[in-house]
């Protein structure tokens, strides 16, 4: 029977995801680390989905959903413009590596596909530049479980701390009701890269709407909103939920 409701949704995409892991460590695309540690957050999520009620999962989940979708659409616009560049490895460098998969050389990224990108992660996974910009690529597409995949290889298998990475899981987390891990991966972006853009944003929203922080919530909006350059709808965004922020308080 397919899933008829948002919780039951997510039930079975934890449970895809969880299936998935084994096939990747096969195809080595996936360490054994890194898939035990992705397995036991699935595993984590699956007993909470398990254990809430059917009303209140289809009322909660359903609820941040729609959240999640249009504050996505503003994210998005927001990356594009403040996307943190990795501090040890810049995702325009990779692009030589890439040229290996196709024919030619010089070859654009915006050219290569995902599954040539895929098959160039797979032959060099000590090279986070490439994993990192198809992580990107699969973030900004919505497909956040091989978003988290690839990102989590490198925080947690390369041990790079990837400003971007961090905040992008941190949005993904929060996405999936845990707000308290959340918070704690948009602030160690920001404490990589003070200058954060899009964290700002995440910040604000899973202080107010995931945690119920109106006044914790204030400081990273007001600080993405002094940015010259914020895009007009990011900015409308941004002063309407810094106003609902306040009358909060």
């Amino acid at each position: 029977m397919s899933p008829t409701t948002p919780h039951e949704e997510r039930l079975a995409q934890v449970e895809a995801d969880l299936a998935e892991l084994d096939v990747q460590v096969e195809h080595g695309e996936l360490d054994v680390e890194t898939a035990d540690l992705l397995r036991s957050r699935y595993r984590e999520e699956r007993d909470r989905l398990l254990g809430e009620s059917e009303v209140e999962s289809v009322s909660a989940l359903s609820g941040r959903r729609l959240l999640g979708v249009g504050l996505l659409l503003v994210a998005v616009i927001g990356a594009a413009l403040w996307l943190i560049a990795a501090n040890t490895e810049d995702r325009s460098a990779v692009e030589g590596v890439a040229s290996e998969v196709v024919d030619g050389g010089g070859v654009n990224l915006d050219d290569i596909s995902n599954e040539q990108m895929e098959a160039v992660v797979a032959a060099n996974p000590g090279i986070p530049g490439m994993r990192l910009a198809l992580a990107d690529r699969y973030f900004a597409a919505g497909e956040f479980s091989d978003a988290l995949t690839h990102y989590m290889y490198v925080l947690q298998t390369l041990e790079v701390k990837d400003p971007t990475a961090l905040a992008n899981v941190g949005w993904m987390t929060y996405l999936s009701s845990e707000p308290d891990v959340a918070e704690s991966f948009v602030e160690e972006s920001l404490e990589v890269q003070p200058d954060g853009g899009i964290a700002f944003w995440y910040l604000a929203n899973i202080r107010f709407f995931g945690l119920g922080d109106a006044a914790g919530a204030a400081e990273p909006l007001q600080q993405l909103l002094a940015y010259d350059n914020l895009p007009e709808q990011l900015r409308t965004e941004a002063e309407t939920l810094l106003a609902e922020v306040e009358a909060a308080q």
